[in-house]
């Protein structure tokens, strides 16, 4: 906030009391003030009311005349007559911490060195820029004065009366405001025989373009009505804002309101108000001729035309002694006087009316001072003291008496000094002592204030304490401002500043400052008295001893009894001390003497300090209070605690953004704990836990983690190479007796990079990565060691410097560690001092060893719509001097990723490959077999740079690697993130490389590695649920159904393709209305659609060939069971598998699913889902042998993919896919491995690992159990031919097919057909079964009961007939299935304890089976 710059005090103290004006203005005239950001008339004129140039001769009271050059006015929008507010202490805590706030010097001042107090600087600085609070503190002070009865200041001398001329009657708007209530207050307080004064202004706003030619004819009625006080007044001729002024002509009108502002009223916000937007420079002459036309030609005149009928008034009091025996003769012979003269106030003072002599004296004087007769004005005023005195009217005296010493400061200086000192001081004990009314406490103020000024401008700096310690004390904020410039006083009184009273009372300030709550003051006295008491040199205080001892006497003795009283009442606050705390130092004082004085004078200081909010003092004192070994363990703890109760204070202060907060550049030291440096050690390359650049890559998918360093034998000390880390030992000893904590423990170093002559602490956040130790807890005098890890990440040099913690979680601390190097002792200079060599116990240093590679990722998505493709980019830059031969990227999802062949590119071509994941064609093949990779690798995992591994899988579906990656040389990588699943997902990223030039073992299979994490939100787009059906048509096939629903509430879903893949069946839309229709397949918000297909095997005669030992479910069971007996993984992989796409198309082209993008993510997706569903499934066999044991693909697995895009909106595409579609047939092959084998002997087992493999064979059996629950190995068909007439029957030849599903098995099976008449044996006893209907009376002719075999996927044909009595629509479904599962081709029966008693099952109709009998 801008501060009030007044040049001169005595200025201060004549715009204080100078004259005010009433301005009153209509409703057109507060518009035209509104548009300029005005809230009356009376702040437009504002500024034009200081130093009025008026310079005419005008005559005083007496007739005398006198040259008045300059006068000051104020313009009011109001005359009230309540009472002076009443200012209580809370009020005036409030108005000096707002001015402390507004200006706020939290430095020391000028005269304030580091070294003591700055004489020079003392004696000439200006003593108002020492505390800028106090300067805002007496404007807003003397401005808040309202009027009161024993002072007419606030009277205004006339009232200005304004109307605009875009009024319809501006003569009946200056008549309505001459009757406003304002006015009317103020006549009726105005003195008997004056008139008040009216001056009528009419104003033309600029604006209004229309009045301009009635203006003057409207000036002239407005003349001829109120006679010759009137004006005219032209402003907002600015109407043109954009084009009329510039903007330093705006800045420049602007701030002469801001300017003003800041002088009279110093705490208004005005900073971002921009005034006189509609004026111009011509304006603002116009309004400064017009405010001084007015003073000079009619406001000054009427004054003096008061100032004579007042005194002629008053002549008789003021005739000498006749006037005097005239008035004591009409006070005590006249009875009635008084009562009509004089009223008691609602405060309980006596006032005088307005009518009466002594009020009309104390009006003259009034105006007198007004117009700068100071003169004429004191007499007055001493005249009007002796009635108010003898009348004991105190308020009304003790206000002459102030104004008789202004007087007496203003023009009579060169009389006796203590004159006017002890009317000043009278009138201060009247209004503290003397009156009642509960605004002397603002008046007493007031008359300190502008006593204090005018000493301050006649430089009587000796009166200045006196007159400032005499203020009233019903405010401790209002002390302290008054102590402070009493202190201030002491630097200006006499020839040589008094910096020891200065102290004292500095002292005293910063007490009161505290009462207050105001701590950034207190602190800054207290900063204050401390480098004040410095500047006693050590030859004053070795001459102050000799007197003491030349005298005998010490230096209290020799003091005066005022200063030794006032010493004691400056020091008894320290001294109010808590009961607990006396007790403690007293006994610390009995049993430690000496040593714990000094700690309960350091305690006190910092008390103190920390009381005012001087932290930095406050630490210094509790740190050597922290230092001291034999303090008591209760107050160890104490002093620990209001340590640690500072800092939090402190660091709340620094926060908050106030002064006096401890300035941290670092850490602070303490003695606690002891970290000898000397102890401390190095270990390179240690086994810890900890964040790492180097992390080990494992080809099985896993994360990558941190290298476990065993097997490195790298035994260099002193060397490290880049991104390696380093542990460094620390030896941690507690001094105390009571525990401490440290926590967040790391080390502070310093690099030099290699070639570098001088160490640069700039580079260290970006070489070196330092661990930290979370917390580290010390019992009393106890020893422990910690461990610090740091990771340089750039070749060079690294010295340790120190250690840094925090002391109980909340101090930052900070131990040096550097140790003084070989004492030198080659020259005579290093053998006359004490010189060492640079120690480098604690230092190593770093080659660089590893590429050093800028990798990013852009466009990194955080919201997805499930199934949808978002593409991201990855670019890696080699900045290093190193070629890099090898990159590598694991991602932790890979279902959601996928990644296309990385590119080299310019720094400015940064795209990359624009293709996108989904290729169209114009034709898609319906059915085609496709051979693809049957092994169930990580595909987390991708080689970006260097040699494609066969353990990452085959180069047919993994990224194309680049050779190499030289220096200066970068490459993209386009990488496409798929919203797989719905949720709230966290995806992970990382990059590791290498380089063939390494001085890394090789054995150390480590990469220099970043890792990337991104959130991901996954929302809902559509539902893809499917569902089997049995077909009626043949037992081969099944109907299998999709429905799609779409989540959306918007936007719609375009179907574009279905793909069906499996190593055994074809699928084929039962309709192809979607097809032929694409708008059918058009999914709208919140709709859903449905599409079936028949699912049969693609090549029947292929089958037997397929469902072999080289099956993928074959090579699975191998696997399993060489893994139960033998704990070995196979030799070979599964052998490549031929898929079957089927795929519909929907509309327009289709989608490349042979594109090896696209290709390559679903099987990346499909391994990802297959590992987690092993996992779940067999959780007993560890992941690392899914890959070696089970295929990727199974051979009767289905999976589904749709393919999709969004109709409208970003226009989004993407695909959904369900894995391993169950068509309720047995697959549940791993049963067979369970089995011992039939070549070889089982692996003798440990007790432990035999219990593990019989958990296994216990979880695989069971879950074989629950599978054939739910699945039917075998189906039966009934066809039945054309029926003939034979007799009275109708008989029909039947077809019954026996299809079985099982893949290994053979089953040996029994059917019966049964009649309706037949179904009774099946029913419990007393049931009865209705035969009519469908199940009307027929019955199977000839043989009822067969037993035949049939091959795995083997379709067996049984001949039967029928025989009914009417032809018409019959349930033939009635028959019983009994089978047993055998061996192929020998037919031997299964007979493992894990498989023959779930192979047996009986089988009867699930739905019934209706058939047409009809006759020829």
């Amino acid at each position: 906030m801008p501060r009030a710059s007044l040049a001169q005090k005595k200025d201060f103290v004549t715009k204080a009391f100078c004259p005010r004006i009433l301005a009153l203005a209509s409703a057109g005239v507060q518009d035209a003030c509104t548009v300029n950001g005005f809230d009356s008339f009376a702040d437009l004129l504002s500024p034009f009311g200081q130093d009025v140039l008026t310079q005419i001769t005008i005559q005083d009271g007496q007739g005398a005349p006198y040259f008045l050059d300059k006068i000051n006015v104020r313009f009011t929008t109001d005359f009230v007559t309540e009472k002076s507010p009443t200012h209580s202490s809370s009020d005036v805590d409030s108005l000096v911490k707002t001015c402390a706030a507004a200006c706020i010097e939290p430095a020391n001042p000028s005269f304030i060195g580091s070294d003591g107090v700055i004489l020079d600087a003392a004696i000439a600085d200006d003593i108002s820029t020492w505390a800028p609070w106090y300067t805002l503190f007496r404007q807003q002070w003397v401005g808040d004065m309202q009027p009161s009865e024993h002072e007419t200041f606030m009277l205004p001398v006339a009232c200005l009366l304004v109307a605009s001329g875009s009024e319809a009657d501006p003569i009946g708007a200056l008549r309505t405001l001459q009757a406003s209530a304002a006015v009317q207050r103020v006549l009726s307080c105005s003195d008997g025989g004056t008139k008040t004064l009216f001056y009528y202004m009419l104003l033309h706003d600029g604006r209004d373009t229309a009045a301009l030619q009635t203006i003057d004819l409207q000036f002239d009625q407005v003349r001829k009505t109120f006679g010759q006080n009137s004006a005219l007044l032209k402003i907002n001729t600015n109407t043109d804002l954009l084009g009329a002024a510039d903007a330093s002509e705006r800045v420049k009108i602007s701030s002469i309101w801001s300017s003003d502002i800041a002088a009279t009223r110093p705490l208004v916000a005005h900073a971002d108000t921009s005034y006189g937007e509609m004026l111009t420079m011509r304006d603002v002459a116009a309004l400064r001729d017009a405010v001084k036309l007015m003073l000079v030609r009619s406001v000054v005149p009427h004054m003096q035309y008061v100032i004579r009928v007042l005194s002629d008034q008053t002549a008789s009091e003021r005739r000498g002694i006749t006037g005097r025996l005239f008035s004591a003769g009409r006070r005590y012979l006249n009875t009635t006087s008084k009562a009509e003269n004089t009223y008691v106030g609602t405060d309980g003072e006596m006032y005088y009316r307005h009518r009466s002599p002594e009020a009309m004296l104390r009006r003259l004087a009034d105006c007198s001072f007004m117009l700068k007769d100071y003169r004429f004005a004191q007499s007055v005023y001493q005249i009007a003291r002796r009635d108010f005195q003898s009348e004991k009217a105190w308020m009304c005296y003790a206000g002459v008496q102030e104004m008789i010493g202004v007087c007496k400061l203003l023009w009579e200086v060169q009389t006796t000094k203590a004159e006017f000192d002890s009317i000043f001081e009278d009138a201060m004990l009247t209004y503290t002592h003397k009156t009642r009314a509960p605004r002397r406490h603002f008046l007493a103020v007031r008359c300190t204030v502008v006593y204090y000024e005018l000493l301050k401008h006649h430089r009587f700096y000796a009166f200045a304490p006196g007159a400032l310690l005499r203020g009233p004390a019903f405010s401790p904020s209002l002390t302290a401002l008054l102590n402070e410039q009493a202190a201030y006083s002491y630097l200006k009184a006499g020839s040589r500043p008094n910096v020891r009273k200065f102290a004292f009372y500095a002292m005293l300030a910063s007490q009161s400052y505290q009462k207050a709550h105001m701590g950034d003051l207190a602190s800054r006295c207290l900063r204050m008295v401390r480098v004040s008491l410095k500047s006693r040199s050590q030859e004053q205080a070795r001459a102050d001893i000799d007197g003491e001892k030349h005298h005998g006497k010490s230096t209290a003795e020799v003091r005066s009894p005022t200063m030794a009283s006032m010493d004691e009442k400056a020091v008894a606050p320290n001294m109010a001390a808590s009961d607990e705390a006396n007790a403690d130092k007293a006994s610390v004082t009995a049993k430690t003497k000496w040593g714990a004085i000094d700690s309960y004078i350091n305690h006190e200081l910092g008390r103190q300090s920390m009381a005012a909010h001087n932290f930095d003092e406050a630490f210094q004192y509790f740190m050597a209070l922290m230092g001291d070994e034999k303090t008591p363990p209760k107050l160890q703890s104490k002093y620990l605690q209001e340590l640690l109760q500072l800092f939090l204070e402190s660091n709340d202060q620094s926060t908050a953004g106030g002064g006096g907060a401890i300035k941290q550049t670092g850490a602070i030291e303490l003695s606690i704990p002891s970290i000898d440096p000397q102890l401390a050690r190095i270990i390179m390359s240690p086994e810890l836990e900890g964040e790492d650049a180097m992390l080990e890559w494992r080809l099985d998918g896993s994360s990558p983690s941190k290298p476990s360093g065993g097997g490195s034998g790298l035994q260099l000390p002193r060397f490290c190479s880049v991104g390696e880390v380093v542990a460094v030992l620390l030896v941690v000893t507690n001094p105390l007796v009571i525990g401490v904590t440290l926590n967040n423990l790391t080390l502070e170093c310093a690099f030099e990079a290699t070639g570098d002559s001088v160490a640069t602490d700039t580079l260290v956040d970006s070489a070196l990565d330092i661990s930290t130790v979370p917390t580290v807890i010390l019992e009393g005098e106890q020893t422990t060691m910690v461990t610090v890890q740091i990771t340089p990440r750039r070749a060079g040099s690294v010295s340790i410097l120190g250690a840094k913690y925090l002391l109980c979680d909340i101090l930052p601390t900070f131990k040096s560690l550097v140790l003084p190097g070989r004492r030198m002792n080659d020259t005579k200079e290093q053998r006359m001092s004490v010189v060492h060599t640079p120690d480098t116990t604690l230092g190593f240093r770093v080659s660089s060893d590893l590429p050093r590679l800028e990798i990013t990722v852009d466009d990194l998505p955080d919201t997805l719509m499930s199934g949808s493709m978002h593409r991201a980019c990855l670019r890696v830059a080699n900045s290093g001097e190193l070629p890099c031969h090898s990159v590598t990227m694991w991602v932790s999802h890979p279902s959601f990723v996928g990644v296309r062949p990385p590119r080299l590119c310019s720094d400015e071509d940064k795209a990359g490959d624009d293709t996108g994941m989904y290729v169209s064609l114009p034709d898609v093949t319906k059915h085609e077999r496709i051979q693809v990779p049957n092994v169930l690798r990580d595909y987390s995992t991708f080689v970006l740079v260097g040699k494609q591994t066969d353990a990452l899988g085959s180069s047919a579906h993994c990224v194309e690697p680049l050779g190499s990656l030289g220096p200066g040389e970068a490459f993209t990588v386009p990488i496409w993130i798929r919203g797989d699943r719905v949720g709230a997902h966290t995806l992970s990223l990382c990059i590791g490389a290498s380089s063939a030039a390494t001085v890394v073992p090789k054995d150390l299979a480590a990469m220099r590695s970043r890792r990337f994490e991104v959130d991901l939100l996954v929302t809902p787009s559509l539902r893809v649920n499917a569902f089997v059906r049995p077909s009626a048509r043949n037992p081969r096939e099944r109907l299998l159904g999709v429905e799609v629903e779409n989540m959306q509430t918007e936007l719609s879903v375009q179907l574009v393709q279905t793909t069906f893949t499996s190593g055994f069946y074809e699928l084929e839309p039962v309709s192809n209305s979607l097809g032929s229709e694409p708008h059918k397949a058009l999914v709208g918000p919140r709709q859903s659609i449905s599409m079936v297909y028949r699912v049969r095997p693609h090549d029947m005669t292929q089958s037997g060939k397929l469902l072999r030992s080289n099956s993928p479910e074959m090579f699975a069971v191998r696997a399993l069971r060489q893994f139960i007996y033998s704990s070995e993984k196979p030799a070979s992989a599964p052998e490549p598998i031929d898929l079957i796409y089927s795929n519909s198309v929907f509309a327009g082209k289709g989608i490349d699913c042979k594109h090896r993008s696209l290709q390559s993510y679903i099987m990346r997706a499909q391994a990802h889902r297959r590992r987690n569903a092993l996992r779940s499934g067999y959780p007993l066999i560890p992941d690392n042998y899914h890959s070696a044991m089970f295929p990727l693909f199974e051979s009767f697995s289905i999976d589904f993919v749709l393919f999709w895009s969004q109709v409208g909106g970003p226009g989004r595409a993407g695909h959904h896919s369900i894995s391993g579609i169950d068509l309720g047939v047995p697959h549940d092959y791993l049963v067979e491995g369970l089995s011992p084998p039939t070549e070889g002997a089982a692996r003798t087992w440990l007790s432990d690992t035999m219990h593990d493999r019989e958990a296994l064979i216990h979880s695989i059996a069971s879950r074989s159990e629950a599978a054939l629950r739910s699945e039917r190995p075998l189906d039966v068909m009934i066809r039945v031919d054309t029926a003939q007439k034979s007799g009275s029957l109708y008989v029909a030849d039947v077809a019954i097919s026996v299809f079985n599903h099982s893949w290994r098995y053979g089953y040996q099976f029994t059917l019966d057909l049964l009649s309706p008449h037949e179904l009774g044996q099946f029913l419990a006893e007393g049931a009865k079964m209705d035969c009519s209907g469908s199940r009307a009376a027929w019955s199977w002719l000839g043989e009822t009961s067969y037993s035949s075999s049939v091959e795995p996927h083997g379709l067996a044909v049984l001949h039967a007939r029928l025989s009914c009595y009417a032809p018409g629509m019959i349930d033939v479904a009635m028959w019983r299935l009994q089978a047993s599962a055998s061996l192929e081709p020998s037919g031997a029966a299964v007979s493992t304890v894990f498989s023959s008693r779930n192979l047996d099952c009986a089988l009867y109709p699930t739905q019934p089976h209706f058939v047409h009998v009809g006759a020829i």
